[in-house]
């Protein structure tokens, strides 16, 4: 049974990464703004939740879950901005500053809304929510045209569409293809007077990565002109999981992520697992202090296996342990019985590892295998 650990007067989890992802998740169930969350963060961990991938948004809803499974929304590292960017992200389709090119109507954007539309009378653009719905305009790169879809859907259901079924939500990239953009809409009698483009805001994570993926529930995000300062939560009870919009100042709990201290869901021996933290410029954990051992206890007690390899090594030459980071033992958490008498330097060299169910260290054969800790 995976044990949660408590840690000061603070209710928190972990929860590894799949192997090669290194990065540890932290669940904090206690209630900030998302400004004080991200505070939080930088200064326990590295900061704010990122999440790329499903495999990453499965493990931020496991850590949740884990500590508290009625958790309603939870704070993540994503939050908007004032720049707008393209639907369609392929560097090689913008020459110059084609990227930039803008035909906002007078007034706009008045912040409204995260997703583009062009009114077909004039061309010009407006912002609005994206959960509004409009017919919207593809584009097919193979055969290099405009595709009017006279369905109505909102922004997030009609980029999905256009990928699906041609390249992407139109780019408008200079004010020759905005007239042209404008003339194919009347000249096909889109059933509205607006249609979506594939313009919307730009949305980035708390470390300043950047990420095509995203998790919205359908309509989201859809914070209107009095929602200017806007975050990320999950929506665990509502909507299964998928991310919503919220004012920052709202106080949920929230996840962090922490890239120096990881836990590898892999069973190796102890020398494949130094190997494979070196491999990803890390080491194998050397635990030198009480609060080192603290941290890799909070770690250690999701792991897979009951035991997880440390970076502490037997010296059958010296006759004694130490640390992969050249360090000798001064610090020490021993299980009665391991650490302190002969090792049998005969028939295996001897590593250490902590257990998962009593956090001490033990002597084991190297050749076991084991989940690993790696550490920046």
């Amino acid at each position: 049974m995976e044990r949660i650990t408590l840690t000061s007067l603070l209710l928190t989890a972990v929860v590894s990464l799949s192997a090669g992802a290194l990065r540890q998740y932290h669940f904090v169930n206690e209630r900030k703004s998302w400004t004080e969350a991200q505070k939080h963060c930088r200064e326990k961990y590295t900061d704010l939740a990122t999440i790329t991938d499903t495999q990453h948004q499965t493990d931020a809803e496991r850590v949740i879950k884990s500590v508290n499974p009625n958790a309603d929304h939870v704070w993540i590292g994503l939050k908007s901005t004032n720049t707008w960017i393209w639907s369609l992200n392929d560097s090689t389709f913008y020459t110059a500053n084609e990227s930039q090119y803008r035909n906002w109507a007078p007034a706009q954007p008045e912040g409204d809304g995260h997703c583009v539309f062009m009114k077909k009378a004039d061309g010009q653009w407006h912002d609005a929510p994206c959960s509004f719905t409009r017919p919207f305009i593809c584009y097919n790169a193979s055969s290099k045209t405009w595709v009017p879809v006279n369905v109505t859907k909102n922004w997030t259901e009609a980029q999905s569409y256009c990928r699906q079924n041609h390249t992407d939500l139109v780019s408008v990239r200079n004010q020759s293809e905005n007239n042209e953009t404008k003339k194919f809409i009347q000249n096909n009698q889109i059933s509205s007077d607006e249609a979506w483009i594939g313009l919307k805001r730009l949305w980035v994570w708390s470390d300043n990565s950047s990420s095509t993926f995203t998790h919205w529930h359908t309509g989201e995000p859809n914070s209107g002109s009095e929602r200017q300062d806007v975050c990320t939560s999950i929506d665990i009870k509502n909507h299964g999981g998928r991310w919503v919009d919220d004012p920052c100042t709202g106080r949920y709990p929230f996840v962090c992520y922490d890239n120096k201290l990881v836990l590898i869901r892999q069973n190796l021996t102890w020398t494949g697992a130094l190997k494979y933290c070196r491999d990803e410029d890390m080491d194998l954990v050397s635990v030198d202090s009480p609060e080192i051992q603290l941290r890799v206890e909070n770690v250690s007690s999701m792991a897979s296996t009951a035991h997880v390899w440390l970076g502490l090594r037997h010296s059958c030459v010296l006759g004694l342990w130490f640390w992969v980071n050249g360090q000798t033992l001064c610090y020490e958490h021993w299980h009665p019985g391991h650490g302190t008498g002969e090792e049998n330097c005969i028939t295996t060299v001897r590593s250490g590892a902590i257990q998962t169910s009593n956090q001490l260290w033990i002597s084991l054969p190297e050749t076991e295998t084991h989940n690993f800790i790696c550490t920046k």
